[in-house]
Order: C-alpha cells, then sequence, then structure tokens
C-alpha cells in the first residue's frame, strides 16, 4: 500500500510517500518560487526516486487548511484533478494536525498555530495525537485562557510562534514550551503519515465535495459582505 501526500498550505512546499512500514520518502522546497511552479516537479522527482509512478498508489492525501489560500487552492486542485483521474481515494488531513504530528511529546498537550493575520492564530490541541480542540480562529490571549484550563504542560510548534510566543509565553508562563526546529519541519511527511491511517480506517473523502477548511474570508471577500451587509 502506497499513499502519496502534498502540502501547501504553509511557506513550505512538500510532497512525500508511505507505506504500510513508515515514509519511503519526502522533499520539501521551504523557500522557492510558488507552488504553482514547483509543485509538478517535486513530485515527478519524488515518484522517480521512488520507483513508483501516479497509477501505482492506493490512495492520495493532501492538506486542506487552514493556511494560505492561494497554496490550499493550488493543491487541492491537483489532487482532486489526478484523484478524479485515475480513480483513487483520497483523504483530506488537517494542516494543523500535520503540524503536530511530530511535536507530539508524552504527557504533554500540542498546540499548533498559524499566523491568521488581523491579531488573530489558527489553532488547535492535541494530546498524544488525540484531537483536544478543532481547528479554530482566535485571538492569542484566548487561546492562552482555554489551555490554562488544563493542568499540563503545552508544546507549541508553528509559524504563529513567530508573531505570538511572546504574548503566549507571558500569559502562560512555564507551561509552555517549544518544539524544537527539527519537529516541526516534514509537514508533508506528517501528511503522508496520518493519510496512511485515515486510509486504512476507511476516511476516505469525496474529491468533488472537498473544499478548503479557510476558517475564515479572504479579505476581498469580508469587504463584499459587509458591503451586502450595509446596502441590503
Amino acid at each position: 500500500m502506497h499513499v502519496l501526500a502534498i502540502d501547501t498550505s504553509a511557506t513550505a512546499v512538500g510532497a512525500a510517500i508511505a507505506d504500510e512500514q513508515g515514509l519511503i520518502a519526502q522533499l520539501e522546497l521551504v523557500h522557492g518560487r510558488q507552488a504553482s511552479e514547483t509543485l509538478l516537479p517535486l513530485v515527478n522527482s519524488l515518484l522517480t526516486l521512488s520507483g513508483l509512478s501516479l497509477s501505482a498508489l492506493d490512495t492520495l492525501a493532501v492538506t486542506i487548511g487552514p493556511g494560505s489560500f492561494t497554496g490550499l487552492r493550488i493543491g487541492l486542485a491537483t489532487v482532486k484533478a489526478w484523484t478524479q483521474a485515475l480513480d483513487k481515494p483520497l483523504v483530506a488531513v488537517s494542516t494543523l494536525q500535520a503540524l503536530a504530528y511530530g511535536a507530539q511529546e508524552h504527557g504533554a498537550l500540542v498546540c499548533p498555530i498559524l499566523n491568521a493575520q488581523r491579531g488573530e492564530l489558527y489553532a488547535a490541541l492535541f494530546a498524544e495525537g488525540r484531537r483536544m480542540l478543532d481547528d479554530t480562529l482566535i485571538t492569542p490571549p484566548a487561546l492562552a485562557a482555554l489551555l490554562l484550563a488544563y493542568n499540563s504542560p503545552i508544546i507549541f510548534c508553528g509559524e504563529g510562534l513567530a508573531e505570538a510566543a511572546g504574548q503566549l509565553a507571558t500569559l502562560l508562563q512555564e507551561r509552555m514550551l517549544i518544539a524544537p526546529p527539527q519537529r516541526q519541519a516534514f509537514m508533508a511527511g506528517a501528511t503522508a503519515l496520518i493519510g496512511r491511517d485515515k486510509y486504512l480506517a476507511g476516511e476516505t473523502v469525496d474529491p468533488v465535495l472537498l473544499e478548503p477548511a479557510y476558517l475564515r474570508l479572504a479579505a476581498a471577500e469580508e469587504q463584499q459582505a459587509k458591503g451586502i451587509i450595509q446596502h441590503g
């Protein structure tokens, strides 16, 4: 059994292949051209190195957000086209779940965060892989207040740390831990492993109906919605 996973939800563009034993290969471009230019060459290189073809795969997996609006659209459009053309099943993986995967540690909660702009974060909460909080759009103070209810150290990971670490540390103090950088990398690899488990559990999705999990409207859509309310 082989699963190909792609992640275009954040800064990096990545692809990975996993089987029942674990990861076979993963490639990630952290800084470079846009996903629209790099995703296909990255996947082609990964398949060549792995000695596989798209038709030989059992399933595909993709991160569905939250994250970059443009990146998510590119990733989902690409994978949906492949699954429909090849008649392959598709697995959807939360970006925040993939982000938390490598930071898991026995006895600690893991809180992945991404910068949602406008003073807000995309956040979730996991305990040894078990979801404790759905993906949500939240301010740092509100997130800290929620996390203080748990009598446990909290490991944070994700790009949202660049903006919110200081504020969260002030509120959470010694409860706040930060995952080392090497445990926050290779989102595509985590997506492949989570996707494999979801596929084996029968948790596939209809590619026609699958939409990105943005959690908020794009700025242009918010302005349009405000205009409708004001003039409605």
